[in-house]
């Protein structure tokens, strides 16, 4: 395979590593900037999740989240990018919720997750994107 076609398979998507985070950051750049503004207003912290799988897991996870939390699922070609917004969660009950939700809902489906705390502010959309989606492919290419 060479490296273009490589680089157009990005996670099993069919698009480049820079499409596929536009494509996120269109979908999902509003509710950061909503949740951030919060974080700075209230002091809530807010925990972000991005599970990656090739099977649609939003349903899964839906049935797994409080009411207070947000998800946004994006299908790119293969692949689900789920992001799981959770309100008033620090980052070591996420940790929880997701391994909850890898045992009981998602045992037999082959994912790949990661999560930090959001920023209360976050100048640069498509670094922040990229963090999370090298984080996935590290993941992903090791297994």
């Amino acid at each position: 395979m060479s490296k273009d076609e490589d680089t157009k398979l990005f996670l099993n998507t069919g698009l480049s590593h820079i499409d596929v985070a536009k494509a996120l950051v269109e979908d999902i750049q509003s509710s950061i900037e909503y949740l951030t503004y919060n974080i700075r207003r209230y002091k809530v912290p807010v925990t972000l999740v991005l599970f990656y799988s090739q099977e649609d897991i939003s349903q899964s996870l839906e049935d797994s989240m409080r009411l207070t939390d947000v998800i946004h699922t994006i299908k790119l070609g293969d692949a689900y990018l789920s992001f799981v917004f959770l309100l008033f969660t620090e980052e070591v009950d996420c940790y929880s919720f997701v391994k909850h939700v890898e045992h009981t809902k998602l045992e037999d489906i082959k994912n790949f997750f990661y999560f930090e705390k959001l920023p209360h502010t976050v100048h640069n959309y498509y670094n922040f994107i990229n963090s999370y989606l090298f984080e996935i492919e590290k993941k992903e290419t090791f297994f």
